[in-house]
């Protein structure tokens, strides 16, 4: 009797944590990727108790793609006719967003993940460890600090471990925002810790909620 049992929690346990976040993506011409779901409203903004982000540009890229509200595909964002690419040193992290969160300007959270470069479009299980926050031409524009949960910085914790432990790595990432959009623009504001930008996710989400794209 207990063979059956096992087999059948084996089976729910990898429907849950394959399928709920499975994505297929078709590339349409050079500044399109279409998906089979909204990658906003239809990938979980945490599974089994881990959050998750949705990765817009990898690590060492600078083309700026971002996922559309409307169709919930991710497009190659367009300046002044042309596809759009950062003016300044690569992204210093994996950047993208926590799907189902809605912050205060009506985006998703923006959240840059310290890890070696992964795929645009992955989905990757994270540890929050705290927050940026900014100001882009005198408007809120904070940023979440997240590693991946078996990286290269797994025995972090917090923001405060990651500053003692690897003295260097937050202050590159603080510098990178407040320069890649040239000066004048990005005003650092100080750090949050691990609780305020957990419960800054929390918020989001329940934004989100209410009012869905």
């Amino acid at each position: 009797m207990i063979l059956p049992i096992n087999k059948f929690l084996l089976l729910a346990l990898l429907s849950s944590s394959l399928f709920a976040t499975e994505i297929i993506y078709k590339t349409v011409g050079d500044y399109k990727i279409v998906a089979n779901k909204h990658l906003i409203n239809d990938v979980s903004y945490k599974e089994n108790g881990i959050y998750q982000t949705l990765i817009e540009i990898p690590t060492g890229t600078r083309e700026k793609w971002e996922v559309s509200h409307t169709s919930g595909n991710i497009e190659w964002e367009f300046k002044n006719g042309k596809p759009r690419e950062v003016k300044f040193l690569a992204y210093p992290g994996n950047y993208g967003f926590i799907p189902q969160t809605r912050s205060g300007d009506g985006d998703p959270l923006d959240i840059i993940v310290l890890s070696e470069s992964v795929n645009r479009g992955d989905v990757l299980k994270i540890k929050v460890l705290g927050m940026l926050k900014l100001e882009d031409t005198g408007e809120e524009d904070t940023k979440i600090l997240a590693i991946t949960v078996d990286g290269a910085f797994q025995d972090v914790n917090t923001l405060k471990d990651m500053l003692i432990k690897y003295p260097n790595v937050v202050p590159i990432v603080k510098e990178w925002f407040e320069g890649y959009k040239g000066p004048g623009y990005m005003l650092f504001k100080g750090y949050a810790d691990k609780e305020q930008a957990l419960k800054h996710i929390e918020i989001a989400h329940q934004k989100w909620m209410k009012e869905k794209f």
